[in-house]
């Protein structure tokens, strides 16, 4: 059976917004996300500027578009991870988070939409459309990431005395902080975050921090010392 017209206009429609996209990340692996602009993001497609405006209405929902993108296969990883029965809560957590940090090291695009898009002055920016996307996945995120927290109360792992909305509220304030951090390249001369191998250790001693603050000891990476 032949596609018809509007099968084809649709086809056409999604393949130029992944496009779109698509140039909107290249542009981002060398410039800003400030200095980067709609008319530019049009150019490196080899689109008019209004065609870009047939898709979105603003330079930001392509951010949130492109984040929302990443929050969804980060939310795939951390289902898969909550659903793995042959770790453990604690070692569930730890995956988890360690994604999510390695996730960012290792995009830059993202990390730089990801800081950009926690800003109060981008979310009234954007479609109310992006927005009910983003707090919805972010949403998601936490829940599965809930799972896990479950699974080591009930293993005993994690102090169940602890709220939920306590532990929500001290790691997503860590893990914004260290997010920063990692993109300013670190925060003084004596915590340099220039190379990938010290991102990685920086990484790996905010989990460890965020693992001890919600099961009240040390984790077994940190009492046996290793990198």
């Amino acid at each position: 059976m032949s596609e018809s017209m509007n099968e084809r206009k649709a086809r056409e429609f999604s393949r130029r917004e992944r496009d779109i996209l698509d140039s909107t990340l290249e542009l981002l692996a060398g410039e800003h996300w400030e200095t980067l602009s709609v008319d530019k993001i049009a150019r490196h497609t080899g689109i008019g500027k209004g065609t870009v405006y047939k898709h979105f209405s603003c330079k930001d929902d392509i951010y949130a578009c492109l984040l929302f993108e990443d929050c969804q296969q980060m939310h795939e990883a951390f289902l898969s991870l909550a659903q793995d029965r042959s770790l453990s809560g604690l070692e569930q957590m730890r995956s988890m988070l360690l994604y999510a940090f390695e996730f960012h090291r290792d995009n830059v695009a993202h990390q730089h939409m990801h800081v950009h898009c926690k800003q109060q002055s981008f979310r009234e920016r954007i479609s109310p459309e992006y927005l009910e996307k983003l707090d919805g996945i972010d949403g998601q995120l936490t829940e599965a990431f809930g799972l896990a927290v479950r699974n080591g109360i009930e293993e005993g792992d994690v102090n169940p005395a602890m709220s939920q909305e306590m532990l929500v509220a001290g790691m997503s304030a860590t893990f914004e902080g260290a997010m920063i951090t990692l993109q300013e390249g670190g925060s003084c001369k004596h915590q340099m975050l220039e190379t990938y191998e010290q991102k990685t250790e920086y990484i790996n001693q905010v989990v460890d921090y965020m693992l001890a603050a919600i099961t009240g000891r040390l984790t077994r990476r940190v009492e046996q010392g290793k990198p």
